[in-house]
């Protein structure tokens, strides 16, 4: 490792020593013959294909350490073992890998190796970059002044330096040929481009948003929502020509290809970027050319107008808010249409870096320009450059940057005359500048939306499954608003009962993780809907994953029992059945005999045996068919005590048709479809053509239990919770459900409902890595089950 004082590249990479790379080359070319000159042509081919790539760690102004890049894969952190050691706290042991993945690629790869304090490039938190020449990456945030920074230096080869600017020659060139392509592409009819994709948006039955994304779906129905003055203030600072020119930047587009940096497109370039992802987002000039041809048929065959609402929109201003709309809420909780100069000013301004102009980033008081200039002189050692002091002095006079950026927008949009002439003009700008931005303190805080990332999910997959079939493929497919079934309401008190139960008597139990689905039994909508203790940890959902049953699956042995002609109150011997004990609740000794109410409350394994042997056990795996079990079974005594996998979700909606009277529940989480690229705005759904609003077809209802036998079902349900291994639920008035345990207490589960409420809940818990917990049991599911369902009736009145 070398530590002298770094120059960023080699010597070899000097403009004297590219050219004298190609003296040699055309010195080899004519002034040597034989076996010399082709030892002279490898030589010089070799020299004028020559690059190293450098690794540099900075520390303010100093430089602590650099590295030649040579081997595939080094290790960064504060391990000596590191192939790149960084001695400076923040740093984790291993904090960030670099690596080549194949020999041939040019550059490395820098990923994050689940480090505390991360990686940051250009303000933002990142978890892996391929990097470039030149780039700068920080080993933790920035804001906190002392963070190492990672410099890469890897410069082009001679050779690639001249292919580059034979390449950017060839774009000057091509500036006739794109001024040929949009007349030669209005003469042929006009752009291919129609089809506008984009994220999916899933909203309660409320109204209000559950998953994390934004944009169209907030947008407003046409241009005219938008105010004036926010119009005005995108043009002036993102592109003043834009009302006349072809909707191309040819002078940015140089600009940012020879300097490899990003910038450099026109409005309707960045739409081109927002709207259609196959044009990319690196700095190379190809993603550049790309760019180019979408902008061009995006000029022909959309108005200007149509344009600028597609980029007010959907355009990204910070804090996970895109469109105007959507951020307009988050930092004023006020609708786009109502922002006045002042904030439509301060939302335009934070467009070229919303996270590096964030207000919840900028220091807003004398105490904290106190800390601000001990920070910085920390990381440059007491010396501060002339940009850290007006930094400084920024702070100490209030003027913070998002203000900063507010007033450059203001300053422009006076300069072009957009606030007016003379001193009415001057007036208005000095009176916008003096107005209290009023930034809502909850946006640092807080998402602007409720998201609920295990339905969202499921929603998802209900859309691309074979009831709709759509193609969700943000690149060419979605852009739709979804109206689902969720219960807000229940769903947050579904997630906080599994969480604060996942941390007290679960955790005591030796159980981790746990889902929950709550459906409507009379309609099959879902309600609420939780996969797991936390979507941030584990995204894996267990509503939908293959568990042991335990005992709940004995729903289908008595259920076909009774449907065979047994009576609740007869009587079924408890002697042991094969290598299954005989009855062990009480209900009955090993030699005497129980009832079936009794048997099912008790949950006797031998009762469910003698019954499903009664009934016929492939007939009961008929019947759990029927009602909706998917998953393989065999007619065997395992299956009937719930020892073959299935889901939680069929489970769920077999218990469903029982407290449905008998009446099958088709389960689901859609009411309602609506393609945004045939209605731009779910602001004007009224509006929206016929055929853009899809209501899904329900299930034709069908009687799958006869009345008599169901209700049979339900008092042995009942009985379950009165006075069998469901007790604990019997807190809920007129409960009914069923436990389940399996061996060791791998899998525990209750599935229960409230006719009263017309509620059923189903609710598994367990490890994902199959760990016994010995002293779970489905009874102890069942207080959970209790604990929900008593918070639901009482905050949801309509239930009770």
């Amino acid at each position: 490792m070398e530590t002298d004082q770094p120059t960023g590249g080699q010597e070899a990479d000097s403009p004297g020593a590219r050219r004298q790379s190609w003296l040699q080359l055309v010195q080899a070319l004519f002034g040597t013959a034989g076996v010399g000159r082709r030892q002279a042509l490898r030589e010089a081919w070799h020299q004028l294909r020559r690059r190293e790539a450098v690794a540099e760690l900075w520390q303010g102004d100093q430089c602590i350490s650099r590295l030649v890049l040579e081997r595939e894969r080094i290790r960064l952190g504060r391990d000596p073992d590191c192939e790149l050691p960084v001695e400076v706290a923040g740093v984790s042991r291993v904090h960030a890998i670099l690596e080549r993945a194949r020999s041939s690629n040019r550059d490395y790869t820098l990923e994050d190796f689940n480090s505390a304090n991360g990686l940051f490039h250009r303000d933002r938190r990142i978890r892996a970059i391929q990097l470039k020449d030149g780039d700068a990456i920080w080993l933790g945030s920035p804001l906190k002044g002392n963070a190492p920074v990672l410099r890469y230096f890897h410069p082009r080869s001679a050779l690639e330096l001249t292919v580059h600017w034979v390449g950017i020659a060839s774009l000057v060139s091509s500036a006739l040929l794109v001024s040929a392509m949009l007349g030669a592409a209005t003469v042929a009819g006009g752009s291919k481009i129609r089809s506008i994709a984009g994220p999916v948006k899933i909203f309660a039955s409320d109204g209000s948003q559950v998953d994390a994304k934004q944009g169209s779906a907030t947008a407003w129905p046409s241009l005219g929502n938008y105010p004036l003055h926010l119009r005005q203030a995108l043009i002036a600072s993102e592109e003043s020509r834009f009302g006349w020119n072809s909707g191309l930047d040819l002078f940015g587009t140089l600009r940012s290809a020879l300097l490899r940096s990003g910038g450099g497109s026109g409005l309707t370039q960045q739409v081109a970027r927002l709207y259609y992802a196959d044009v990319g987002r690196d700095y190379s000039l190809t993603r550049k050319l790309r760019e180019l041809w979408v902008a061009l048929q995006l000029e022909v065959g959309y108005s200007k107008n149509r344009i600028l609402k597609m980029y007010l929109d959907r355009a990204h201003l910070g804090l996970g808010s895109d469109g105007f709309e959507q951020a307009a809420q988050l930092y004023f909780r006020r609708s786009a249409s109502q922002l006045d100069l002042s904030q439509s000013a301060f939302l335009v301004g934070l467009l070229p870096s919303p996270n590096g102009y964030s207000p919840c980033l900028a220091p807003q008081h004398w105490e904290e320009a106190e800390a601000l200039e001990e920070s910085l002189r920390k990381r440059a050692n007491g010396k501060l450059s002339e940009r850290d002091q007006q930094r400084i002095a920024a702070v100490r006079e209030g003027e913070w940057l998002p203000t900063q950026r507010r007033n450059l927008v203001l300053g422009l949009m006076h300069d072009q005359g957009f606030l007016g002439v003379g001193p009415q003009a001057d007036q208005a700008l000095q009176d916008a500048k003096r107005k209290p931005l009023n930034i809502d303190a909850s946006a640092c805080r807080e998402s602007a939306i409720e998201a609920y990332p295990y339905f969202s999910d499921y929603v998802m997959g209900e859309l691309e499954g074979r009831r709709f079939g759509l193609n969700l493929d943000e690149d060419s497919g979605g852009n739709y608003y979804v109206e689902s079934t969720i219960d807000p309401q229940l769903q947050l008190l579904a997630q906080e009962q599994l969480r604060r139960f996942l941390d007290g008597p679960a955790a005591a139990a030796g159980l981790s993780q746990g889902a929950l689905i709550s459906v409507k039994p009379s309609t099959g909508e879902i309600l609420a809907y939780v996969g797991g203790g936390d979507y941030d940890r584990s995204s894996f959902d267990r509503v939908q994953a293959e568990r042991q049953p335990g005992s709940t699956f004995k729903l289908f042995p008595f259920l076909a029992a009774l449907e065979a002609g047994v009576k609740p109150e007869d009587l079924i011997s408890c002697a042991p059945f094969g290598y299954v004990a005989g009855c062990s609740h009480g209900a009955g000794s090993p030699g005497g005999t129980a009832s079936v109410i009794d048997g099912f409350a008790l949950s006797e394994n031998v009762v469910a045996l003698r019954l499903g042997e009664r009934a016929g056990f492939p007939q009961v795996v008929k019947r759990a068919r029927q009602l909706g079990i998917t998953t393989p079974m065999d007619a065997d005594a395992n299956t009937m005590l719930g020892g073959r996998e299935t889901y939680l979700y069929q489970l769920a909606r077999a218990y469903a048709v029982v407290a449905n009277g008998g009446r099958s529940v088709p389960l689901f989480g859609v009411k309602r479809i609506v393609d945004l690229g045939m209605c731009p705005s779910i602001r004007s759904l009224s509006t929206c053509p016929a055929g853009s609003v899809t209501v899904p077809i329900g299930e034709q209802p069908r009687q799958l239990i006869t009345p008599e036998v169901n209700a049979s079902m339900d008092s042995l349900l009942a009985a379950v919770v009165q006075r069998g291994t469901g007790r604990a639920a019997s807190v809920v008035a007129e409960g009914r459900g069923k436990t389940g345990t399996t061996n060791n207490g791998v899998d525990v589960v209750f599935i229960g409902y409230s006719p009263s409420m017309d509620l059923l809940t189903a609710i598994w818990m367990g490890n994902d890595d199959n760990k016994p917990a010995d002293s779970a049991s489905g009874a102890l599911v069942a207080e959970l089950w209790g604990r929900y369902m008593q918070k639901v009736a009482a905050t949801t009145p309509l239930r009770s």
